[in-house]
């Protein structure tokens, strides 16, 4: 989980997808879930990409395969600087991520979110 959350402070899309299985069902709250690795890659790639990012892990606990992170996801994009508080639930199925769900409160900043 540490290493996924690197790629993404690393601005590494590659590396985030590839942290993914195959069959990932991944859901941004309050997003339609999204199944599968390609569509998830095509989503992230949609956004035209992020100037910077900066996740700021401020507590993880797992249970088995299940992982839940408490974080601020701090973006730029565009010129502009978003800073979201996520609860991230995820599970991990040999080594790759197979259900990653991002609850994210929409009124922090509606237009970065409904993009």
């Amino acid at each position: 989980m540490r290493g996924f959350l690197a790629a993404w402070n690393a601005n590494d899309l590659d590396g985030v997808v590839g942290g993914l299985h195959e069959d990932v069902l991944y859901h941004n709250v309050p997003l339609a879930p999204i199944q599968g690795r390609a569509a998830v890659d095509a989503y992230l790639r949609s956004t035209g990409g992020f100037d910077g990012v900066d996740w700021k892990l401020l507590a993880l606990a797992a249970s088995g395969a299940i992982v839940l992170t408490e974080r601020i996801d701090d973006f730029s994009i565009g010129g502009r600087r978003v800073s979201l508080p996520v609860m991230g639930s995820f599970e991990v199925v040999a080594e790759r991520i197979k259900v990653w769900r991002a609850a994210v409160n929409s009124r922090m900043s509606p237009d970065f979110i409904d993009r």
